[in-house]
């Protein structure tokens, strides 16, 4: 049996959530779960709650669509996951509904757009260290071999010393003490 679960959220703890409880039960929510708690905060138990009981066919409705996300890019997260975990959405001020033509429409605008985003990001990033390598700024891992510590490790490897000695010697890290070693012996 598919449910219908709601959300609600407001803001702070004297604002009053009853009129978007009472738009979720005239629409007939099986379970309510609300928030009080500022739009900013990542922390939204009740959501979170929420969203680990939803399964393929469920409907997410809320009776005002912009106190379901935190910011813009939350609610596209969340829009997306809805569109690929099959959990149908109803925002009741907006008259979206998902299980239509014109609501799977909005739905998949909100994925295309996250999608968008993600790609986006990854161009930024790309291009950024494309600058960053042209102007001689290295990215990653150091190259090469440090000579000190390499003299440390080739002195205490050949007199003798375990590894684990080596490190609690130097100070240097058991990975690079291993490398280093490898290519002394």
């Amino acid at each position: 049996m598919n449910h219908v679960f709601g959300y609600a959220r407001v803001s702070t703890t004297d604002q009053n959530l009853d009129t978007q409880l009472d738009a979720l039960k005239r629409a007939g929510c099986h379970e309510i779960f609300q928030d009080k708690i500022t739009g900013v905060s990542t922390s939204r138990p009740a959501l979170d709650r929420m969203l680990t009981k939803l399964r393929p066919g469920d409907t997410v409705m809320v009776a005002r669509f912009i106190r379901l996300g935190r910011s813009r890019d939350h609610l596209i997260t969340l829009m997306r996951d809805f569109v690929q975990q099959g959990i149908q959405f109803q925002a009741l001020d907006l008259g979206v509904d998902s299980s239509t033509p014109a609501g799977k429409l909005v739905l998949d605008i909100f994925a295309a757009l996250a999608e968008y985003d993600r790609e986006s990001l990854n161009e930024r990033t790309r291009v950024g260290r494309e600058l960053a390598k042209a102007k001689g700024t290295y990215m990653g891992r150091p190259a090469g071999l440090d000579p000190v510590k390499l003299e440390k490790i080739k002195t205490a490897a050949l007199a003798g010393l375990s590894i684990t000695d080596i490190v609690k010697l130097t100070g240097i890290s058991m990975s690079t003490v291993k490398r280093y070693r490898g290519i002394i012996l």
